[in-house]
């Protein structure tokens, strides 16, 4: 998974040096806006597949019977509802 993240984090990365780019140019309000839209999509995507497979790992933590998973939810719950 980290190397995927990593990936697509890379890949945001370029998005967002677009976006300086078109600035710089002066290109269309609009055409920079869906731009932002796609990269905002992007890295909304990134955090929800790192609170999923956090959650995973909290769901085995807790069937096993440790504290930390039960810990982990409520912390990925207040992450989660950071996003939006």
């Amino acid at each position: 998974m980290t190397a995927s993240v990593q990936a697509r984090l890379r890949r945001i990365e370029g998005q967002v040096k677009g976006l300086q780019r078109m600035l710089a140019e002066g290109r269309d309000c609009a055409e920079v806006a869906q731009q932002v839209a796609a990269t905002r999509a992007a890295l909304d995507r990134v955090a929800l597949d790192l609170i999923a497979a956090g959650l995973e790992q909290c769901v085995r933590l807790e069937a096993a019977g440790r504290p930390q998973g039960r810990e982990g939810l409520a912390r990925l719950r207040r992450s989660f509802l950071m996003l939006r």
